[in-house]
């Protein structure tokens, strides 16, 4: 790793801070883009607590656009994601629950893509997706989890 690229990850972790992305936007990587185009995935998840009212929360009833990445953003680079400009579907939010990973049951997993169906996948899922070693996700850590439906 340069050290410019540990300065920018230092001052990410000194302010913290998170780009300003759309609220009413939802991005799914591209693996995901035929189960959205088929309708086949009503459950995602996200790392932390990201209930209505929280720094990118998803409300109840709330209409969202599902956007597939052509780019991937970084908080710590400064750098918004890029989105496919063919690709967009509208899906409605039915909930947003955070809960630990160790409180996962078997039930929270309907409807997610085929990749997450039991606890020890879901931390590969967001360790894949968030690049985060799964050594670092345990038991403990809250995972939102967002379903879900298209709207007609």
């Amino acid at each position: 790793m340069s050290l410019i690229q540990k300065i920018k990850i230092a001052l990410y972790l000194l302010t913290n801070k998170k780009l300003k992305l759309n609220p009413d936007e939802m991005a799914f990587r591209r693996v995901y883009q035929d189960l959205l185009e088929q309708e086949k995935i009503s459950v995602v998840f996200r790392p932390g607590k990201r209930e209505c009212g929280a720094l990118r929360g998803y409300c109840p009833r709330q209409a969202v656009t599902a956007r597939v990445l052509d780019k991937i953003g970084a908080d710590w680079a400064g750098l918004a994601p890029q989105f496919d400009p063919d690709f967009s579907k509208s899906i409605i939010i039915e909930g947003a629950v955070a809960k630990k990973i160790g409180e996962f049951q078997d039930n929270d997993f309907v409807g997610a893509s085929p990749d997450v169906s039991d606890q020890k996948s879901l931390k590969f899922h967001l360790g894949l997706v968030y690049n985060i070693p799964v050594s670092q996700l345990t038991n403990d850590d809250y995972v939102t989890i967002v379903k879900f439906s298209y709207k007609k």
